[in-house]
């Protein structure tokens, strides 16, 4: 028992004081550390390829804004052309100083996923944000190593999907009813018929119902709407079997059987499109932008017709890819959060790209009501979306499929050579010969 006054009392008092004053003391030290360590100057390289007035908006509307909100963070932004930007961020990846932040296209995501290039991002995805916020169709490009089940090595901020383009004012001059939502590539054909006239009276036709062309923005859909394919999941080259080689017929049917949609020679598909010898066209959505300046009759987008098998709408985003050698992993991570949940459309993607984000995709500023077209129609198509075959290689391989199978819609060979010859130059660039 102490008593008041005593000596050993003040002792035991002081040693209580002393022992909390130390461990205030450290606690304070170490918070002050935390605070210090969180402050920390950060300095991200943000690697693009959005050059010009693109490279002024990311700034403005991105990177301005996020460093206000995170001072100790520095964006070191570099911009190249697309050209430019692969060969120049594999060079950084060689010599062992890559950016920490980068814009990743689905056609090279698989193959530096597959090199190591690339950060696994789904845990920060898993950790930090939910799937129903966003739409996920798009982001099955940026998975490795399937798209079904990978695990995402890019984020995609917004993205672009093929879209049906038609014109109302000939669709009301020839009495055909506007496009519904459960229409199929057969009745395109239908009705295609109807629209293709001479108008001139040399004997030609002039006016087409269709657009037909072996461009990846339609000749994916199409193939993958019969059930076909260019791979499999195998990656093996399934473009010569039935399914694909029976929507590559139709396709080119269109323009030597059914006469339905020009000759390639006759000019581009915007052009003919504006210029009012076109009645439909797939595009993509960015060329609504092209559309409101120069088309001066009524026109809007139409839901994407099915094929016998399925409703098929090719969507590819733009993304972001983290360094998997960065040290600045959060820091990059916090900027992409900061991008992809923005509630307000930016200049950068802007109303020709649809946001990744649902709450500003299905908002009235994006959605823009009082325009053509009514982009309901896009929102309403992509749960039927699908990033399809962007990989592996496929930026060389797409580009051989086209230039082996334009003759044959040029009509100079037929459909099945062509496509031997398309599936005989795929399989030597996915696996060459040794």
């Amino acid at each position: 028992m102490f008593i008041i006054g005593s000596k050993s009392r003040w002792l035991h008092l002081a040693t209580v004081i002393s022992t909390m004053a130390l461990l205030a003391g450290l606690l304070i030290s170490g918070c002050l550390s935390a605070a210090a360590a969180a402050e920390e100057k950060i300095t991200l390289h943000y690697f693009t390829w959005a050059t010009g007035a693109s490279m002024d908006y990311i700034k403005e509307d991105f990177i301005i804004p996020f460093q206000k909100l995170h001072p100790n963070i520095e964006i070191k932004h570099e911009a190249v052309s697309f050209g430019q930007f692969f060969d120049k961020l594999v060079a950084y990846h060689v010599a062992g100083n890559p950016p920490d932040l980068m814009h990743m296209s689905v056609g090279y995501v698989y193959d530096y996923a597959q090199q190591g290039f690339l950060l696994n991002l789904q845990p920060y995805f898993d950790r930090d944000l939910k799937e129903s916020d966003f739409f996920m169709e798009p982001m099955k490009a940026m998975r490795y190593p399937t798209m079904e089940n990978g695990d995402l090595y890019g984020i995609p901020f917004a993205f672009v999907m093929s879209t049906f383009y038609y014109n109302k004012s000939m669709f009301a001059e020839m009495g055909v009813t506007p496009p519904p939502a459960n229409w199929t590539w057969d009745y395109v054909r239908e009705i295609g018929r109807k629209f293709t006239v001479d108008t001139s009276g040399d004997g030609k036709p002039d006016r087409w119902g269709f657009y037909s062309t072996y461009d990846y923005k339609l000749l994916d859909m199409i193939i993958h709407s019969y059930g076909g394919a260019t791979l499999n999941d195998k990656f093996e080259v399934v473009l010569n079997q039935p399914a694909a080689l029976s929507a590559i017929n139709f396709l080119v049917d269109m323009i030597h059987k059914d006469l339905v949609a020009p000759p390639l020679s006759a000019g581009s598909a915007n052009n003919l499109f504006t210029q009012q010898k076109l009645a439909m066209v797939v595009e993509n959505i960015s060329t609504l932008s092209t559309y409101r300046s120069q088309a001066k009759f009524d026109w809007d987008v139409a839901h994407m017709p099915a094929g016998p098998v399925k409703k098929v709408v090719r969507l590819w985003p733009d993304s972001f890819a983290i360094s998997a050698k960065s040290k600045n992993i959060e820091a990059a991570w916090e900027y992409i959060k900061f991008v992809i949940t923005q509630t307000k459309m930016d200049r950068y993607s802007g109303e020709r790209k649809v946001p990744i984000y649902r709450q500003l995709a299905t908002s009235k500023e994006w959605l823009e009501l009082d325009k053509l077209p009514n982009k309901m129609i896009l929102i309403e198509n992509i749960p039927y979306g699908d990033p399809l075959e962007f990989r592996p290689l496929w930026g060389q391989w797409n580009d051989a499929r086209g230039n082996a199978l334009a003759p044959a819609w040029r009509g100079e060979i037929s459909v099945a050579y062509a496509v031997e010859n398309a599936a005989n130059i795929i399989r030597n660039i996915i696996n060459p010969p040794k």
